[in-house]
C-alpha cells in the first residue's frame, strides 16, 4: 500500500487510565445486589414504571470523589466511584455472600504511554495497541496510595453494620509493597484511550489546533486522540466539547468562503497570519 503522508507522530502517546477495584462482602442485602433475583427485579420495574425512579434510574455510580495519591502533587490525582453492588463492570467479581459493593479508584494523570500500530496492510484488520500500562513505576505507586486510601475509608466504623469484610483483595493490604502488586497483578484499563494522534505544531504533532491533519487538505480529526494530555476525568464531556469545537470551526470557515477578504487569525498558534 502507497503511502499518502508519512506523520510520524501517528500512533504515539497513548494514554489511557488504569482502574482498580477495591470489592467488600456486605453483611446483608444493603445493594444493588439485591435487584438481582426476579421478583425484585419486577419491583424495581414496577417502580420505575410509575414513580421514574428506583434502581433502574440509577446509574449505579452513586458516589464520587477526587483525592490525592502523592503529596507533592498539588492537584488531585486519583478519582474514586462507589458503586452498591459488585461484579457491576466487566473484570470485577461477585461478592460470595450475593450482596456486595464495589470501590472504583484509577489514577487521573498517569505517566506511562503507549502506541498504536498497523498490524498489516489491510485496512479492515485489528490495529496493534499496546498501553503500555504502569511502564512509568510512579503510576503503580499512585494507585497503591489509592488502594491504601480506599481500604482505610471503608474500614469507618460508619460502616462496619454494613460491610462484613474485604473480598478483593481478600485482607488489608499492611504495606506498600502488597498494594504495588495488587496494582500490577489486578488493574485493568479504564477505557479512555487518549493522545495518539495530538494535536500541536511540532514534528510529533498530528492535528494542528483546528484539528485538521497536518499535510493532507480536507481531513481533521475530532475525538480523544487528539488531546495532547489525557484529562483529569472521564472523557464524555470533553469529547462532545471537541465535536462542538470542530463544528464551529467549519461553520466559520464556511462563512469566511463567501465573504473572500476574510481572514482567521490561527497563525497565533505559529507566528503567523493564516488564510482561512
Amino acid at each position: 500500500m502507497k503511502v499518502v503522508h508519512d506523520l510520524r507522530g501517528v500512533g504515539e502517546n497513548l494514554q489511557d487510565h488504569m482502574d482498580m477495584f477495591l470489592i467488600y462482602d456486605l453483611t446483608g442485602p444493603h445493594s444493588y445486589d439485591k435487584y438481582k433475583k426476579l421478583h425484585n427485579q419486577a419491583l424495581a420495574g414496577l417502580e420505575y414504571a410509575l414513580f421514574r425512579s428506583g434502581p433502574v434510574a440509577s446509574n449505579i455510580c452513586e458516589g464520587g470523589l477526587l483525592w490525592y495519591g502523592d503529596e507533592h502533587d498539588p492537584l488531585p490525582n486519583l478519582q474514586y466511584h462507589f458503586l452498591p453492588g459488585a461484579g457491576v463492570e466487566e473484570g470485577a467479581d461477585q461478592a460470595p455472600s450475593g450482596n456486595g459493593l464495589t470501590l472504583n479508584v484509577y489514577q487521573t494523570r498517569p505517566r506511562s504511554r503507549g502506541t498504536v500500530r498497523l498490524k498489516s496492510g489491510d485496512p479492515a484488520a485489528a490495529p496493534l495497541v499496546d498501553p503500555n500500562y504502569l511502564s512509568d513505576p510512579y503510576d503503580a505507586e499512585v494507585l497503591a496510595e489509592g488502594v491504601r486510601i480506599g481500604q482505610e475509608t471503608l474500614a469507618q466504623n460508619a460502616l462496619s453494620k454494613f460491610v462484613r469484610a474485604p473480598y478483593r483483595p481478600g485482607k488489608i493490604l499492611a504495606t506498600k509493597e502488597e498494594r504495588i502488586r495488587f496494582v500490577r497483578e489486578t488493574g485493568q484499563g479504564a477505557l479512555h484511550p487518549s493522545g495518539a494522534c495530538r494535536m500541536g505544531v511540532d514534528a510529533m504533532s498530528v492535528v494542528d489546533p483546528t484539528f485538521r491533519v497536518h499535510g493532507i487538505e480536507g481531513l481533521r480529526v475530532a475525538d480523544t486522540s487528539i488531546m495532547p494530555k489525557l484529562v483529569s476525568g472521564n472523557t464524555n464531556a470533553p469529547s462532545m466539547m471537541l465535536g462542538e469545537r470542530l463544528a464551529h470551526f467549519i461553520k466559520t470557515n464556511a462563512r469566511s468562503a463567501a465573504t473572500p477578504s476574510a481572514t482567521v487569525d490561527l497563525g497565533r498558534y505559529r507566528g503567523e497570519k493564516v488564510e482561512s
